[in-house]
């Protein structure tokens, strides 16, 4: 049963369990929490969400007091942690479940008082393990999306009767179809590659696809869609002064700090490429035909140098990265960053990998050639995954299972010790990354959030490429 809160940064853990895989393992399921039985045997819970990384994962920091479980933890359990935040007035939360697997135990430490040891295990997805220890050679035709769903469900769905079949979400189709060869490779790094060469069917400006696990499951989608369709936003307003338990305000009101951010802290950024995609080698720019063996290399002029050279500048590719969408995607009133990746690349691709016999209309076969398109979307790609890396904030609130990655986070910032607001640090933002962090006696999620844009003019980005 939901209770009203209790204190500032409340939460239920319904239950925390570890037991082995192994069928004919004689021995009962290891409790280290269970609420009914007033069961805690844990210090802290860590549960760790990225987009830019595949899944999710989970550190458990546990007071064996009798230091029993040492002799029974062997690396290779099934952990599973439910929790939830109680409701309030008007909003009620839903339990969330998560299954790991236990793939480490941090170095034990020994206390006197009270008398047992202090370690932590860690865990990971189950998904994780099935992509390492398999690899699979096949061909696939069709739009990435399809494939990478027809991928997930062969190669990365847990066998194990006791994990779950998580959901699998697919986004908006994507535009081309292609033909793909896989040789000895695993399954989330034959994912990760069709994401870095989708195209959104709607808008082939649209090269920023990402394959991550959030509390929902599995997703296959671009940052552009999530931003257009989230799944849930969440709004924070910062308090003009600080919380003063000696001037009568209560700060375990949780019902009136809710939705206040406890600390705000803007993230260096600027200075960071996430990308997915294989391909920048060494000084060259060349088009590399795999289906005749051949490659044709870029000529051009160095600035300040005479002669030609092989290779070829990547502005004299794609001159400086522009932002690819007309407005920002967070928040039309804001200004977009001029040059939101400005340097100079240089990339080997792939113009055409694979092809097939098809039959032509005077009754003879010709060659149909399936291209990746990476000399057409690469630099795109690492414009748009740049924008979104462009600015990015460190923010911390009350416990909160709602929030995920994927969400959209509208942050109403003041300026330090006033009631003015900070027009650099509000506007919308996407969640990138989350951090759900339990003690004994609180609960708080610290979010890694960022944005395309920003809400004044005062920001300019005069930098030359390069620099």
């Amino acid at each position: 049963m939901s209770r009203p809160y209790q204190k500032s940064l409340d939460f239920e853990i319904e239950y925390i369990t570890v037991a082995s895989l192994k069928k004919d393992d004689i021995g009962e399921t290891i409790l280290l929490h269970d609420q009914r039985q007033k069961i805690a045997r844990w210090t802290s819970v860590s549960i760790y969400e990225d987009l830019f990384k595949n899944f999710m994962t989970c550190e458990v920091t546990l007071h064996d007091q009798d230091g029993m479980y040492l002799n029974r933890l062997r690396t290779e359990e099934v952990m599973v942690i439910k929790f939830y935040t109680p409701d309030l007035p008007g909003r009620k939360f839903e339990p969330r479940t998560h299954y790991f697997y236990v793939y480490k135990i941090d170095p034990v430490i020994v206390i006197d008082s009270p008398p047992g040891a202090v370690y932590t295990i860690k865990g990971i997805s189950f998904e994780y393990f099935y992509s390492t220890v398999r690899t699979f050679s096949r061909s696939y035709r069709g739009k990435t999306s399809e494939i990478a769903e027809q991928i997930y469900k062969e190669y990365l769905l847990p066998k194990s009767e006791k994990t779950v079949k998580k959901q699998f979400k697919s986004g908006r189709p994507t535009k081309h179809e292609m033909k793909f060869t896989f040789p000895y490779v695993n399954a989330v790094d034959a994912i990760n590659y069709l994401a870095s060469v989708s195209i959104d069917s709607q808008n082939p400006d649209i090269c920023n696809y990402v394959f991550f696990e959030n509390k929902d499951g599995f997703n296959f989608i671009s940052i552009t869609e999530l931003i257009e369709k989230p799944r849930k936003k969440h709004k924070y307003t910062m308090s003009p002064i600080p919380t003063s338990p000696d001037k009568g305000e209560d700060f375990f009101d949780f019902t009136k700090h809710f939705d206040k951010p406890i600390r705000v802290t803007p993230l260096k950024t600027g200075d960071k490429i996430v990308d997915t995609l294989d391909g920048v080698w060494g000084e060259y720019f060349v088009e590399y035909d795999m289906l005749y063996k051949s490659y044709t290399p870029y000529v051009g002029k160095i600035p300040g140098e005479v002669n030609e050279s092989y290779g070829k500048r990547y502005l004299e590719y794609f001159p400086k990265t522009k932002h690819l969408n007309p407005v920002p995607l967070l928040a039309k009133e804001n200004d977009l960053f001029k040059y939101p990746l400005g340097r100079n690349r240089v990339c080997l691709t792939n113009k055409a990998l694979y092809s097939e016999k098809v039959p032509l209309e005077d009754g003879t076969t010709g060659d149909r050639l399936y291209e990746t398109h990476e000399g057409e979307y690469s630099f795109q790609r690492r414009s748009m995954m740049q924008q979104i890396n462009s600015f990015s904030i460190e923010l911390e609130v009350p416990g909160n299972s709602e929030i995920t990655i994927g969400d959209i986070v509208e942050l109403d910032a003041l300026i330090y010790r006033s009631s003015d607001k900070d027009l650099y640090l509000s506007g919308k933002y996407l969640v990138t990354g989350v951090h759900h962090f339990m003690t004994l006696s609180n609960y708080q999620t610290i979010m890694v959030i960022s944005r395309d844009s920003i809400i004044t003019n005062e920001f300019k980005d005069e930098s030359e490429p390069g620099e």
